[in-house]
């Protein structure tokens, strides 16, 4: 976590609660995020596999959940601002989407062109976490008020749980 990152949880805590959409997604942002550096920096291809079929299903059930239920909600309610960062969102959780189904095709973990991609997904994971956590953190903060934040973390949740049920079915 950089310095600035830290200010920011500090500005940020008196505003967010457990229940608060941001805390969830900043919880869920962390878990996926150490997963796919875990990942990453192992030096065996059976737990680079492990951690991967760990990740896949964990990052597929934050974005839809996240797109239906705070992207859309963006989309919906707030400035031309508001709106980018949702539209960027999406794009961002398709090209992770792509490097994910990429990595899912190739068996051979312990190869470096697998872990080439695991590297570059952990870059791009991190910066559309960040972007996330400044932009889209305080688009949240102005446009909703701390009931709305804790009824799309309500939400946010209940969509999640569904698409995990959903990716556990298949």
């Amino acid at each position: 976590m950089t310095l600035g990152d830290e200010i920011r949880l500090l500005l940020e805590a008196p505003t967010m609660n457990a229940s608060d959409v941001r805390t969830l997604l900043r919880r869920d942002h962390d878990e996926a995020l150490q997963i796919a550096r875990d990942m990453y920096e192992s030096e065996s291809g059976d737990e680079r596999r492990a951690l991967f079929k760990r990740l896949k299903p964990v990052l597929a059930a934050h974005s839809r959940a996240e797109e239906r239920e705070v992207y859309d909600a963006l989309l919906r309610k707030t400035t031309d601002e508001g709106q980018d960062i949702a539209h960027e969102g999406y794009v961002g959780h398709g090209v992770l989407d792509d490097l994910l189904e990429r990595m899912a095709r190739s068996r051979k973990t312990e190869s470096d062109e697998w872990k080439a991609h695991a590297k570059v997904l952990v870059e791009l994971l991190a910066r559309h976490i960040e972007e996330e956590q400044g932009e889209m953190f305080e688009a949240l903060a102005e446009q909703f008020n701390d009931d709305e934040r804790e009824a799309m973390g309500r939400r946010f949740l209940a969509a999640k749980s569904r698409m995990a049920m959903k990716a556990k079915a298949a």
